[in-house]
């Protein structure tokens, strides 16, 4: 069943893609010899009017053979801001699918929020409180979460905090300033609520549910200890963990994001499910469209000054299969957010101004509409020469780290 879900939503994202080329086209009066969903050997072949629909054996991709008169040769003689928008078409397609995807989860099937104890950790106390303590209530208001102690201390900057310990309750004066607020980090147990893809705790053999016991020989009482022991050092950790009441040990190497050591790995919470009002949810949606394309094109830049973090964290279809399927076993809301999240990651991808992309024939029309005619034949083909080059080691790239995850994982 999750094999299907993975194949139907990357078929998805395809199809809205190559939907968004096609409808535009038509609309311009471009001519459409082709579209396909799937590449060859084809097992459909239907021709409806000029244009042949085909569904390929491949489920890897698909294409709209159109015309866009790059080499000034263009059959319709179509001004060129149509097929400028024909162009980008695609990948303006995926951005309205990706957010509209996120709107569906937060106005009708609810979004999962991490809700963290009302417990005190080992980190960043300023109350004076032991570790393992309880906040009840802040000035007499009860409180069940950290969310909850934060939001009532920030109507008062002091007061009376209600503490449960272990020999029972007691009352605690406090006084903070407010960007000191809540003067506690919570309190975590170690274990692994989430094991993200593709990040070396994962391809060590650590998953979901593992309690984390020691790194590197020294004790893990709390969440905090296993950040503090990874961000110390970025060689290989010898981390001790328990599965199911079973001891065992995983060799794991972090590797750096934004400069930080980090292994790939989320602490289990409690989760509350929580739905917007139509209006929130549109804005919500569209601004995490946004930040995910912005974000996007920040890691591609941020290549430049740390390639190694930029070729740990690439992947490919086996990638995006993997992580689909891991994200369809947390439910509905989190396949369909990590859907929304590739949707992104392909429209970004196919805007790259590089030949043969879309973004490469947007950019040699738009050159066009400037200087009023189009790129020699010579120039335009060294250019497809060069972007051709540049998708065959960016491809080689992606599918060498996708395999070499497979092969070289801890089983």
């Amino acid at each position: 069943m999750t094999v299907l879900m993975v194949i139907g939503s990357l078929a998805v994202i395809i199809f809205v893609h190559e939907f968004g080329h096609f409808l535009v086209a038509k609309l311009s009066g471009l001519p459409v010899e082709r579209f396909s969903i799937g590449f060859p050997p084809h097992l459909v072949r239907l021709r409806l009017g000029k244009t042949e629909y085909c569904l390929g054996a491949i489920p890897l991709g698909g294409y709209v053979k159109v015309d866009l008169g790059v080499s000034g040769e263009a059959r319709s003689g179509t001004p060129w801001p149509l097929r400028l928008m024909t162009a980008v078409a695609g990948s303006a397609a995926n951005f309205v699918f990706a957010a509209m995807l996120l709107f569906v989860v937060l106005t009708f099937v609810g979004q999962d929020i991490s809700r963290y104890p009302n417990v005190v950790g080992p980190v960043s106390n300023m109350l004076g409180l032991a570790v393992g303590d309880t906040i009840v209530a802040v000035n007499g208001r009860p409180v069940s979460d950290f969310a909850e102690v934060s939001f009532a201390m920030q109507d008062s900057l002091s007061g009376t905090l209600t503490v449960g310990t272990g020999s029972g309750r007691r009352e605690v004066a406090w006084a903070l300033r407010e960007e000191a607020l809540p003067g506690f980090q919570p309190f975590l147990k170690p274990v692994v609520g989430e094991c993200l893809v593709g990040m070396p705790a994962y391809e060590a053999g650590i998953r979901q549910g593992d309690s984390i016991v020691a790194v590197d020989g020294a004790p893990v009482l709390s969440w905090v200890d296993l950040l503090q022991s990874v961000r110390a050092d970025n060689s290989r950790l010898e981390i001790a963990f328990t599965r199911q009441g079973m001891p065992d040990t995983a060799w794991v190497t972090p590797i750096l994001v934004d400069g930080v050591p980090r292994i790939g790995v989320l602490a289990r919470t409690l989760t509350e499910r929580v739905s917007y009002p139509a209006g929130r949810a549109f804005l919500f949606s569209v601004s995490a469209v946004a930040g995910g394309v912005v974000d996007f094109y920040g890691s591609l830049l941020s290549a430049f000054r740390r390639p190694r973090e930029f070729v740990d964290l690439s992947g490919g279809p086996v990638y995006m299969a993997e992580a689909l399927g891991q994200q369809a076993e947390f439910g509905l809301s989190r396949l369909l957010e990590a859907v929304a999240a590739i949707s992104i990651a392909i429209m970004c991808f196919n805007l790259l101004p590089v030949p043969l992309l879309d973004g490469g024939q947007a950019l040699f029309i738009l050159i066009e509409g400037i200087r009023g005619r189009p790129l020699s034949g010579k120039g335009l083909q060294v250019a497809q020469q060069a972007g051709l080059l540049v998708i065959l080691l960016l491809f080689a790239l992606i599918m060498w780290k996708d395999l070499s995850r497979l092969f070289l994982r801890a089983r």
